[in-house]
């Protein structure tokens, strides 16, 4: 492959970042560079050195291996594309979960399938979080139901990245990432299960899993 398809394949994987932002003003004030700087990036002119690439890799909310290579890590990571906020509403990028064991999902995070527009102030008011720490997800299958049907939206809360209280959790399980219901059983572990009767619930150590983040909507407070 010719040096000129790799830098043209990451300035389209650094367009696909800033148009999380809104603006290349917004992404380099994110980054801690100067607007210049991402131009040249965008024109071809430059390269951002490791240190401008991981911190504009966290700031998008993908992982540093994708921005750089295109492909992700082995270990499945939350790469997030981010929330926007224009005069009253946030515009909140839709992911899918695609269930590729069988019925047990896994959350391709990258594949943002359009955009929905939420109210700011009901998103401070109701939810009490930075949209910015959001994913909204769409559903597929049914081993969360009836609480979540196929094709229902979901809001999970990915700035709180640990097991607080009984909930549905955004959680990495076997290289992929699970929803489901955990609660703390009197022993320490955790209960894992579905609400979906059908499928079997397991116990875990504390630390077998690790929480990404907390579902805290579904068409309405959880």
């Amino acid at each position: 492959m010719s040096t000129t398809v790799v830098e043209g394949e990451f300035r389209a994987r650094l367009t696909q970042v800033l148009a999380s932002f809104g603006s290349v003003v917004a992404c380099a004030k994110a980054v801690g560079v100067s607007d210049n700087a991402i131009y040249k990036w965008l024109s071809g002119r430059g390269q951002p050195s490791v240190a401008n690439l991981v911190a504009l890799a966290r700031a998008g909310r993908v992982s540093v291996e994708w921005l750089a290579t295109g492909h992700e890590p082995t270990q499945t990571a939350v790469a997030v594309t981010r929330s926007v906020e224009r005069g009253d509403y946030i515009f909140m990028p839709r992911n899918q979960i695609r269930f590729s064991r069988g019925k047990q999902g896994v959350i391709r995070s990258d594949q943002v399938v359009d955009f929905i527009a939420f109210r700011a102030e009901w998103v401070k008011r109701r939810l009490n979080t930075d949209s910015r720490d959001l994913i909204l997800i769409e559903v597929a299958g049914d081993s969360m139901a009836p609480i979540f049907e196929d094709s229902d939206l979901i809001l999970a809360d990915l700035a709180e990245p640990r097991f607080r209280q009984d909930g549905i959790y955004l959680f990495r399980q076997d290289g992929g990432l699970s929803v489901k219901r955990i609660q703390r059983r009197p022993d320490g572990k955790l209960l894992v299960r579905s609400d979906n009767p059908a499928y079997e619930p397991m116990i875990v150590s504390a630390n077998h899993i690790k929480i990404v983040g907390r579902v805290i909507w579904a068409g309405g407070i959880i």
